[in-house]
């Protein structure tokens, strides 16, 4: 079985619609994906209609960001209800954050000599959940950056001259968010920052997993991430981080890496448990 559950579409910071991305999914032969939009589950009835009709599995998921002692982190939600209203008006708030951290960084883009419109932005992020990538995008199609790459490391970086953190959710809230839409709450991609020393404060937090397969990591570090997962009893997740295109930090296809079918089992049977403790 090939298992990927770690993608994005358009409803967040991905390249592809839901239909384009289950198309994806399917040449690439995978038969269980989720769809881990930041912030948001708008993709994920879409998607799962058309997964539906190939005979493909969707689990719903989200990607949610969180900090611990002002740094910022991103944890994966798995099995998630995405009709839960709890969840849903946390998502709501969610929104407005984004797109007043947007106004804040393009405030400190007119200092630098880089005037961005609002609405420009807003319309590659389809008027949803606006992020930094947009904002990267636009700054590449106005000629002030050669790539989204270089936004990043000059100007919208964490500690770069726009880089505005959003310190308004701590890693406990989103973990209780997913737990109370019947999730389970994973590490993302925890190589990519070399962060392990938050893990202890995110596991007493109610962290389940850990995501030990990413295609920015190394398989020394997969190893590393799968003894960590092992010693601190947390469940093993993985997947591409696909966002519709090749970059420095995201797979250039779905299935780059796969999760091991047997690690997906373990993290079934737990989300199983955890649902009959939600009803």
């Amino acid at each position: 079985m090939r298992v990927d559950l770690h993608m994005h579409t358009t409803a967040s910071d991905g390249l592809l619609g839901p239909a384009a991305l289950v198309q994806a999914v399917q040449a690439a032969r995978l038969q269980v994906f989720s769809v881990t939009d930041h912030d948001t589950v708008d993709a994920v009835a879409e998607a799962e209609t058309h997964a539906r009709a190939l005979g493909i599995r969707l689990i719903p998921g989200i990607e949610l960001s969180a900090v611990w002692q002002k740094v910022e982190f991103h944890l994966l939600g798995y099995f998630v209800d995405p009709t839960d209203a709890r969840l849903l008006a946390f998502l709501r708030e969610r929104r407005e954050a984004r797109r007043t951290r947007l106004q804040t960084m393009l405030g400190r883009l007119r200092v630098l000599g880089m005037a961005v419109n609002t609405e420009e932005v807003m319309a590659l992020a389809r008027d949803g959940n606006v992020g930094r990538p947009h904002l990267a995008r636009v700054l590449v199609r106005r000629g002030f950056v050669a790539s989204t790459d270089e936004a990043f490391d000059r100007y919208l970086g964490e500690g770069r001259p726009a880089y505005v953190p959003r310190l308004d959710v701590t890693v406990a809230d989103a973990i209780r968010v997913m737990h109370e839409a019947g999730g389970l709450a994973s590490l993302a991609h925890p190589g990519l920052h070399n962060r392990d020393a938050a893990i202890p404060d995110l596991v007493d937090a109610g962290l389940d997993a850990i995501e030990a397969y990413h295609v920015n990591h190394t398989p020394g570090l997969t190893a590393h991430y799968r003894r960590l997962a092992e010693r601190r009893g947390l469940l093993v997740t993985g997947g591409s981080d696909f966002h519709g295109a090749a970059d420095r930090d995201h797979g250039s296809m779905p299935g780059m890496p796969c999760l091991p079918e047997e690690e997906f089992g373990r993290l079934e049977a737990a989300a199983a448990r955890r649902a009959s403790l939600c009803q």
